[in-house]
């Protein structure tokens, strides 16, 4: 009797279990660029007032009738209604449990990706607009994972990409140096100090002005020569004299600059050591 009710459980244990695979719940994720093709949710995205940061509220609405997960990615384009307030960028990947009932809400964090164009104010009405491109979903994945999303850092690495800024600007080395790999560029041998700037929602927002540029490098000599440190303007011409001569020993030097550009116009510029006679030693290209 007992071996004929054992033979009975087994017979049925299989079914018991494939009827509950079959039954289980499963709930579909869909990315935000395919949900809105198939008419799934409906978004109402705005600004919180700011462009870096937690800058954009989203309330996400089912259309479907079916629970489902919303996946917002990281690099999204968010375009503003008023095309005089800055594009954002999604800084993060973040995923949205959508119910049927009642509407989903989220805070997303943004970088602007517009550099002079005003800083978004609150309840400003944006809208869902094309991917990022892949250098700077690169640079985003880099933040995120180093975990800068919140620096000011980041900011200028993000401008660096999107509205070409100065590499000296960021102020962050490891984010220098992946920055410069990502355009193909050299690493900068100098920083630059900016005026600080307060970021006002409504009002235009970018790096302020550049006021003194350190840079450190080396030279060698191959005898004692009176040197002078020049700085010249991006075609070469004299712009001021930087250092006083100065009589140098032979061997190698490492050295340092503090250059005060707070009354020079933005651009590219060079600074030059070289002999008393116009022989150039060393050439440090500076752009602010």
């Amino acid at each position: 009797m007992r071996k004929h009710l054992l033979l009975t459980v087994l017979f049925f244990l299989p079914a018991i279990i494939f009827g509950q695979k079959k039954t289980a719940p499963k709930t579909t994720v869909y990315d935000l660029e395919e949900a809105l093709k198939q008419n799934l949710v409906s978004l109402e995205i705005k600004g919180t007032g700011g462009h870096q940061g937690p800058s954009l509220k989203v309330v996400c609405k089912n259309l479907k009738g079916k629970f489902l997960r919303l996946r917002i990615p990281q690099g999204q384009f968010m375009d503003p209604a008023d095309s005089s307030f800055q594009t954002l960028v999604v800084a993060e990947t973040q995923t949205l449990a959508v119910g049927i009932k009642t509407a989903a809400e989220a805070t997303l964090k943004t970088f602007c990706a517009q550099a002079g164009d005003r800083s978004p104010a609150a309840g400003s009405v944006f809208a869902v607009g094309a991917l990022a491109p892949e250098r700077l979903r690169n640079l985003l994945k880099f933040i995120v994972e180093k975990g800068k999303v919140d620096n000011p850092e980041a900011q200028s690495a993000v401008w660096c990409v999107t509205s070409g800024g100065s590499l000296g600007s960021i102020g962050d080395a490891e984010l220098t140096k992946f920055t410069a790999e990502l355009l193909g560029k050299n690493v900068p041998g100098y920083k630059i100090k900016h005026q600080t700037v307060r970021e006002i929602p409504g009002e235009r927002v970018a790096l302020g002005k550049a006021l003194v540029v350190e840079g450190n490098y080396t030279y060698f000599l191959e005898k004692d020569e009176v040197l002078v440190m020049n700085l010249l303007d991006a075609e070469g011409k004299l712009v001021k004299q930087i250092s006083k001569e100065e009589l140098m020993k032979a061997g190698e030097h490492r050295s340092s600059f503090n250059l005060q550009v707070w009354n020079l116009t933005q651009g590219k510029y060079i600074v030059r050591v070289q002999t008393k006679a116009g022989r150039v030693i060393k050439d440090i290209e500076v752009e602010f």
